[in-house]
């Protein structure tokens, strides 16, 4: 699924411009990283992830783009909309406090399966992800994770 921008009125844009922090720190990225790969000033970046004002369509669409989020629907590839679909069903169905976890796992079982890849020709924003993300991220156990050993937690029987 991507985020389509087209026609998008100033309330959903700010809505979408909500993305830019989170997605921007997953990366590993400061303001002034994705303002150079976007073609933005960084003080753009900094009042867009302020909430400072609804970005037009245009520097939204960069900001996103850079950070690897699918604009506009014919940016994206039909297979890789279901499945963007199915995931986003998947983490809308769990309580809001569990959804980063979920989602910081699931990008890092495709980051691992982009480090195995050739990504080199991928956008920079691609490869700064996969880079980003710990190699034994998605090995170590939930537990390991928390900080708590796995023999010390209590078990669900």
């Amino acid at each position: 699924m991507s985020i389509n921008l087209k026609g998008a009125s100033a309330e959903e844009r700010a809505r979408y411009a909500e993305l830019v922090r989170p997605s921007r720190q997953r990366a590993g990225m400061s303001q002034l990283e994705l303002a150079t790969i976007a073609d933005v000033d960084r003080t753009t970046v900094s009042n867009v992830e302020r909430g400072a004002f609804a970005p037009q369509a245009d520097v939204l669409r960069r900001l996103l783009r850079a950070l690897g989020i699918a604009t506009d629907e014919s940016d994206a590839d039909v297979e890789v909309q279901l499945w963007a679909a199915m995931i986003e069903s998947l983490l809308l169905a769990l309580p809001h406090d569990r959804r980063a976890a979920a989602a910081d796992e699931a990008l890092a079982v495709l980051a691992r399966h982009a480090r195995d890849s050739d990504v080199s020709a991928a956008p920079a924003s691609v490869r700064r992800i996969v880079e980003s993300m710990p190699r034994d991220h998605a090995e170590q156990p939930i537990a390991a994770k928390r900080g708590t050993q796995r023999r010390e937690q209590r078990h669900a029987d």
